[in-house]
């Protein structure tokens, strides 16, 4: 019976797990340090030898029950604590450049002496008119232009009807409807190639009528009085005429009152012509006497108005206006002299005594009327204002203010010259 029982109290032992040694509780927090290569370590001196209470904490090992001694730890450096390695020194701060020495500020020149300010013109008493709105393209001066060319071109269609002795009433009809196109078509490439105010396009009709009355005063000097020539003459007088009124309205840039009184410069001269030619006559006929002194007349009185004209300040309603009183003038003047004046006359034959006009004081009251309407005209409008477009199309425009300089000091020392002004 006891051997049986030690026999399987040797089993039961044999079954058991072998215990094994206790393992120290630093090793388990600080894992990263059992890893960690030993350095080697000045050690402190050797003193009285203490013991570990965590060692004394420890449960004593258990003998096993098979008799058999616990074996060592194969690896005792990772149950001891490590201890830690000594902080590692720090190189010494570089020692900073010295700081560099800055160069001596240079000595900026003295300023210079500004030039005096210019002085300003002094203000004017009446103001200035203000600047006139943009004049719109007017479709109705291109149309006196073009209706002016289409009478030359119907002019030019008459002369070759009547050289050509055109009996056929539809070719006829043709070739004027030709000859209108034609002048029209030539107008209107010019209403397009130039711009066109009303200056332009007055002076253009002012040069028509004035070369047509040129030509048809050639006709006595010249003694063409057949069909053809006459309406040669008239041809080359309006072709002529027209041309040179339309470069003149363009190169002087005529306004609209400009060009109005250039018409009634020309009415004065050629009344007043007519007046001479009238009172001169001595066989009362149209000779030449009368003829030349129209002509005279007539080109006078265009050539003044031509260099009068550009230098007036004239507003298309006063010029207007004066045309106007010019022409009341003459038929004031005409009246009177017509209802207060006759010459008796008595009939030798018959005994009988007749009245008749004057036609020496008719044209001699009528050139009076005619000047002095001008003259009422022009101060009755004295005080009316200027045409703001007088000028306007000038190639120089004056500056209110020149040009002025400036001296530049820049802050590092640069010197320079400032300018300012238009140019």
């Amino acid at each position: 019976m006891r051997t049986v029982t030690l026999v399987v109290s040797a089993m039961i032992a044999g079954c058991l797990p072998r215990p094994q040694a206790a393992q120290p509780q630093q090793a388990q927090q600080l894992p990263e340090l059992a890893t960690a290569e030993p350095q080697a370590t000045a050690l402190p001196p050797r003193g009285p030898r203490t013991m570990d209470p965590t060692l004394m904490q420890q449960p004593a090992p258990q003998p096993s029950p098979t008799g058999q001694q616990p074996q060592p730890d194969p690896n005792p450096a990772q149950s001891q604590p490590q201890p830690y390695p000594p902080p590692q020194a720090y190189p010494p701060p570089q020692a900073y450049p010295p700081p560099q020495a800055y160069p001596p500020p240079q000595a900026y020149p003295p300023p210079q002496a500004y030039p005096p300010p210019q002085a300003y013109p002094p203000p004017d008493p009446y103001g200035r008119p203000l600047p006139p709105p943009p004049e719109s393209k007017s479709h109705i001066h291109d149309g006196e232009v073009i209706g002016d060319f289409a009478t030359v071109g119907a002019l030019a269609s008459i002369d070759i009807l009547v050289r050509q002795d055109v009996q056929n009433g539809s070719a006829g009809t043709l070739i004027l409807l030709a000859g209108l196109a034609g002048g029209g078509g030539a107008g209107y490439l010019l209403t397009q190639k130039y711009p066109v105010d009303s200056g332009a396009a007055h002076s253009t009709t002012i040069g028509l009528l004035v070369g047509a009355a040129n030509g048809a005063l050639l006709i006595k000097p010249t003694g063409w009085d057949d069909a053809d020539q006459v309406l040669g003459l008239l041809l080359l007088g309006s072709a002529i005429g027209a041309g040179s009124g339309f470069a003149y309205g363009q190169a002087a840039a005529l306004t609209s009152g400009q060009a109005t009184f250039i018409g009634n410069v020309t009415l004065l001269g050629s009344a007043t012509a007519a007046l001479g030619a009238i009172a001169g006559s001595r066989n009362g006929k149209f000779d030449d006497w009368e003829n030349g002194t129209l002509a005279i007349g007539l080109d006078a009185g265009v050539l003044a108005g031509a260099l009068i004209a550009p230098s007036l300040d004239w507003s298309p309603r006063r010029a207007k206006v004066v045309f106007a009183a010019t022409a009341v003038g003459a038929l004031v003047g005409g009246m009177l002299a017509g209802l207060t004046t006759s010459t008796k006359r008595n009939d030798s034959l018959s005994g009988e005594t007749s009245s008749e006009a004057n036609g020496d004081v008719v044209a001699a009251c009528m050139t009076a009327g005619l000047w002095g309407g001008f003259g009422l005209g022009i101060a009755m409008t004295h005080d009316s204002a200027p045409d703001p477009t007088v000028g306007k199309r000038s190639t120089s425009t004056p500056t209110s203010a020149g040009t002025s300089y400036v001296p530049y000091v820049g802050d590092r020392g640069q010197i320079g010259m400032m300018a300012g002004g238009t140019w």
